[in-house]
């Protein structure tokens, strides 16, 4: 691959699509490290029912609203963004969980 361009840069689509596809792998490389991250976390838990943590949620889209504004983004796009990544993250942790602890008490 060619060296990455900045976006004023550019000198044709193809170099455009080299940009976003460079940034589009970084995004996901991000989210699996996030993901490991979530996954850790299970160790810290009680049991199965602490994993949501709806304060903790609250919290963090609150965050994630406030760098919105800072980063210059639409705050609702941000924030739906943020609600899928942190539900499917939830999702992703309580079934790692059960496979971690599966003679654990879900009480």
């Amino acid at each position: 691959m060619s060296q990455l361009k900045t976006p004023e840069a550019c000198e044709s689509l193809n170099d455009v699509r080299a940009g976003i596809d460079f940034f589009d792998r970084q995004i996901l490389e991000s989210l699996k490290q996030r993901l490991g991250y979530v996954k850790a976390a299970v160790q810290f838990k009680a049991n199965e029912q602490a994993i949501p943590a709806p304060e903790r949620v609250a919290a963090m889209l609150e965050d994630r609203r406030e760098w919105a504004v800072a980063a210059g983004f639409e705050v609702a796009f941000v924030e739906k963004l943020y609600e899928q990544i942190i539900h499917w993250n939830i999702q992703q942790q309580i079934l790692h969980w059960q496979v971690t602890y599966p003679d654990r008490n879900k009480a």
